[in-house]
């Protein structure tokens, strides 16, 4: 059965500097076994932040992992595994970066109308260190 959830995302960036950005998207969960599965829409800016195209992401929180998969102007598929390192790819219209993600820590915590997931992990981009990352997301239902 679908649920209607509000999904909020905020994370920290910190690479020379801490960059934070929060989003809050209305989505629909469904849960299948052990598995959760959680669909969104966030606006992408496309470079004067006027005009925004939809991006859309696809959550599936198993229970040793989190993958992140969003389709539109951009594209990745990010896994994320507490310990372990995983590579993907981020899509642009420009072309193609190389995603190494080294997941930190990965811990989900249940509420009664909801969970909470926080994720520390370091990105790398194209071999090179990107930035740290802490990002903290939250699945509310009524």
């Amino acid at each position: 059965m679908k649920k209607e959830v509000t999904v909020s995302i905020r994370g920290i960036h910190s690479n020379e500097g801490d960059d934070s950005v929060e989003v809050v998207s209305m989505g629909e969960m469904l849960q299948k076994e052990e598995n959760i599965y959680v669909s969104y829409e966030e606006a992408s800016d496309e470079g004067d932040g006027v005009d925004c195209e939809i991006v859309k992401s696809l959550m599936k929180v198993k229970p040793n992992q989190v993958e992140i998969i969003k389709k539109g102007p951009t594209e990745t598929h990010m896994i994320f595994i507490e310990g372990k390192d995983t590579m993907s790819y981020y899509s642009t219209p420009f072309g193609e970066l190389e995603v190494v993600i080294h997941t930190h820590r990965l811990e989900r915590l249940e509420s009664e109308n909801g969970f909470q997931i926080l994720l520390e992990y370091a990105l790398e981009v194209n071999a090179a260190h990107m930035s740290d990352c802490n990002v903290d997301i939250k699945v509310n239902w009524k």
